[in-house]
């Protein structure tokens, strides 16, 4: 499940999304709460696994 939401919270942000419309999505569609800073926490971790690959 947390791969899914990764993809979405990545495919959002590359769409020019803002953190809290992302965390809206997840919310309604995975029913999981998501604090805003959580989320930042959880990109910026992304960006550096993605990075080393």
């Amino acid at each position: 499940m947390n791969c899914v939401i990764d993809k979405s919270i990545l495919f959002h942000l590359r769409q020019g999304k803002k953190a809290e419309v992302i965390r809206r999505y997840i919310k309604m569609k995975y029913r999981v709460n998501m604090d805003i800073s959580a989320l930042k926490e959880r990109v910026k971790n992304l960006n550096s696994q993605l990075e080393l690959t």
